[in-house]
């Protein structure tokens, strides 16, 4: 890691870099020595502090050595040129040159790790691969950076004009440019990526790219020769280089047995946290997706089955999933509990039904009840679903069992956790038929099942249509792949009415699911009767209240139809829609309230109107209109009926709510538990626990982790024992 001692120039990029590192790993050393984490003495604080600085040097002085070994190359070995071109070449063209072959560098080490290493999963050809590629990729640019610093030169030499439009100037300006977007492009595709990553590491790497290039360009004066020449400054930087590496190799042998420390880097840090859950692939040996270095907590690298949120497998003498050791006695407890709740709630008289019902159930794509009339929204959108939730049973706090339509949906047709759902492993994952849905057992006993879906995921291809004897694609073959930019409101209303003008009663019980999708993004304007504004938020409301209008198009129509006495009314939203209350936009990226608090509202018959309190969850929605229907339901389902709630003496709870986000290409793993008033979030992947008192603060900005420990140790407990030994996972399957 040695730079050239015989030239100045290339010594300016070496500690251009140092200096670079220096300054913007200070702010994340400050952030680590300063973590205010209960047991960290001040010698714990300064070892957080020199950790947090130690991969910035690290990398730092291997990209200036880099850049160094490049530049000492080419001005050792380049052929004279006229004072001239020297002149003009060597300040203006060097940059963007250099910046070009560093980039020819990382794309071909990129690329080779990536096609062989990763794809392998064989660690030996990965690290063969990476020894010939990095020399290989190293010649390369160097070539390449001699050939673009003559044609830059050249090209510099004879340009007119200012000098910001010099080509080399011009050139670096562009790759940089396109390096930028490539990075947003990225992040923005891919949502996991874009949750580890965040805002903080890109804006910090361009600040180093700048500060890096100031210094370089601050080193070039006449003043700092001398300086540079010193072996002092030389053996300084050799030592701060070696320092870095140093504390990189210790941070990976000794973080996860310093638990104060690691707190303070994990939780505490702007881009450290990040380059440690980045890095934690890299150590990954049995690719169970976690590692046993950087805070991954595997427990055995050596065993795929053993990883954090694994299956625990009862008295195999193995801790499946890293916590508690081979035990079940949480898990027993938790059984219990779920027992007896459910149990109490069986007790209650039931309000008097129709006997073999009509359902209709309603399904509004992307609509989180924070958005809602009923639930407190104060914009005036929703005033037919504020009416038919003041007909029935309103449920204040039901969740979804996913951030996404493609876990939401299929959990609540199946009745279980979408982690129990036999499916494939895609990332749009295809139900298979050996799943029993809703739809199914309906039509077993009887009924006449229609779906009406308004998206691409209900093809049949993905496997939701299973048990309706009519499931009509009309709009989805109409609009194709623009389905998600044109507005299908008012269709989905006028053939969900048709449908039911041409039902007659005596055709027996229907189930008719019918789905509205315009709130999903991208949102289209509805400027009547007001345009309630020119920002994403504002646009999405005036989906909302679009949709609304034609949800009360649909209900008037059933009201003065002869289906109207007989039928019932299920409405809820499928997951939630972020608008930067917690740094994000859209869905599926988390799961605050605001991804998975949704609308859950059941209108008949013999149903009072009622406000129910108790967290509920989007997966009783299939045990339930089981129930209304008059049919067993079966003991495998995970929810329960909720027809006891609209009992007047109901005292008993809910038992408690989980939700999900399974690990894929685009996501990390993550579990919630709400049992009011906590609402417990457990982020796997990078072992990231949040607690919060729902009753107090429903939008979930503040974190009580660290001043209710005994509340967050024994909802994380029953946590990992519903994980363990409750959920029934099932691996995906082709």
């Amino acid at each position: 890691m040695l730079p050239p001692v015989s030239e100045t120039p290339a010594r300016r990029v070496f500690y251009a870099c140092l200096a670079a590192a220096c300054v913007l790993g200070a702010v994340d050393a400050t952030l680590a020595g300063a973590a205010a984490h209960e047991g960290l003495e001040p010698s714990g604080r300064v070892l957080a502090a020199a950790y947090a600085l130690s991969p910035w040097v690290m990398v730092s002085a291997f990209v200036g050595a880099m850049g160094t070994a490049l530049v000492h190359l080419w001005t050792s070995t380049r052929r004279q040129r006229s004072a001239h071109v020297e002149d003009t070449a060597e300040p203006t063209a060097d940059a963007p040159a250099l910046l070009l072959a560093v980039v020819v560098v990382a794309a071909t080490f990129f690329v080779t790790t990536r096609l062989i290493a990763t794809q392998t999963h064989n660690r030996a050809l990965g690290a063969a691969a990476l020894a010939i590629a990095l020399p290989v990729a190293a010649l390369g640019g160097t070539y390449l950076w001699s050939a673009l610093r003559r044609a830059l030169g050249a090209l510099d030499e004879r340009r007119d004009g200012p000098g910001w439009l010099r080509p080399s100037r011009l050139v670096g300006a562009g790759v940089t440019a396109f390096i930028i977007s490539l990075g947003g492009a990225t992040l923005a595709n891919n949502e996991a990526l874009n949750e580890v990553v965040g805002f903080w590491p890109p804006a910090f790497v361009v600040a180093w790219c700048v500060t890096a290039a100031a210094a370089v360009h601050a080193l070039s004066g006449d003043r700092f020769r001398a300086i540079l020449r010193s072996h002092s400054l030389m053996r300084g930087g050799v030592v701060l280089s070696l320092l870095g590496a140093i504390g990189v190799l210790d941070v990976l042998s000794s973080m996860d047995a310093r638990p104060g420390v690691k707190s303070a880097l994990l939780d505490h840090t702007l881009i450290f946290k990040v380059a440690a859950r980045m890095g934690q692939n890299l150590f990954d040996a049995d690719r169970d997706g976690y590692a046993s270095a950087l805070g991954g907590g595997d427990c055995d690298d050596d065993n795929a089955a053993v990883y954090p949120g694994a299956p625990e497998v009862p008295l195999n003498g193995v801790d499946d999933d890293c916590f508690g050791g081979d035990a079940l006695e949480g898990a027993a407890q938790t059984r219990v509990e779920t027992a007896d709740d459910a149990a109490r709630l069986s007790e209650f008289p039931r309000p008097p039904l129709v006997n073999r019902p009509n359902i209709i159930h309603i399904t509004i794509d992307t609509l989180g009840a924070s958005r809602i009339g009923a639930w407190g929204y104060a914009r005036g959108t929703t005033p037919q679903l504020d009416a038919l939730a003041a007909r029935g049973l309103r449920f204040s706090w039901a969740f979804s069992q996913g951030a996404q339509t493609k876990v939401s949906m299929p959990s609540m047709f199946v009745g279980r956790y979408f982690s129990e759902v036999d499916r494939s492993p895609d990332s749009w994952a295809t139900v298979w038929p050996e799943n029993t849905t809703l739809a199914e057992r309906l039509r077993d006993a009887g009924y006449t099942t229609v779906g009406q879906p308004a998206h691409r995921f209900f093809l049949p291809a993905y496997g939701l249509h299973q048990g309706f004897q009519t499931w009509d694609l009309t709009l989805v073959e109409q609009f194709g792949r623009d389905i998600v930019n044109v507005t299908t409101s008012h269709l989905v209303a006028d053939r969900a009415i048709a449908w039911l003008k041409q039902r007659r009663s005596d055709d027996g019980p229907f189930y008719f699911w019918v789905h509205f999708f315009d709130p999903h993004h991208f949102y289209q304007s509805h400027d009547t009767p007001t345009d309630l504004g020119d920002q994403d938020s504002d646009r999405y409301d005036e989906e909302v209240r679009y949709t609304d209008e034609h949800l009360g198009r649909l209900l008037e129509a059933l009201a003065s139809s002869e289906h109207g006495p007989s039928t019932y009314v299920v409405l809820h939203g499928d997951h939630g829609e972020g608008f930067g209350e917690h740094g994000y936009r859209y869905h599926g990226q988390h799961l605050f309230n605001d991804q998975v608090h949704v609308p859950l509202v059941l209108v008949g018959p013999g149903l009072p109107p009622r406000v129910v309190e108790p967290p509920v969850a989007l997966l009783d929605v299939t045990p339930t209109l089981l129930d209304l229907a008059g049919i067993p339901i079966p003991r495998e389902l995970s929810g329960i009926s909720l027809i006891p709630f609209g009992s007047p003496r109901l005292g008993a709870n809910h038992p408690p709510v989980f939700t999900e986000m399974m690990r894929d290409s685009n996501h990390s793993d993550r579990r919630a538990l709400i049992e009011w008033p906590w609402k417990f979030q457990w982020g796997i992947t990078f072992d990231e626990r949040t607690l919060y008192n729902l009753q107090d603060d429903p939008q979930e900005q503040n974190d009580l982790i660290e001043t209710h420990p005994a509340e967050a140790e024994r909802l994380n407990a029953k946590l990992r024992a519903w994980m363990a030994s409750e959920v029934r996972s099932i691996q995906p399957r082709r």
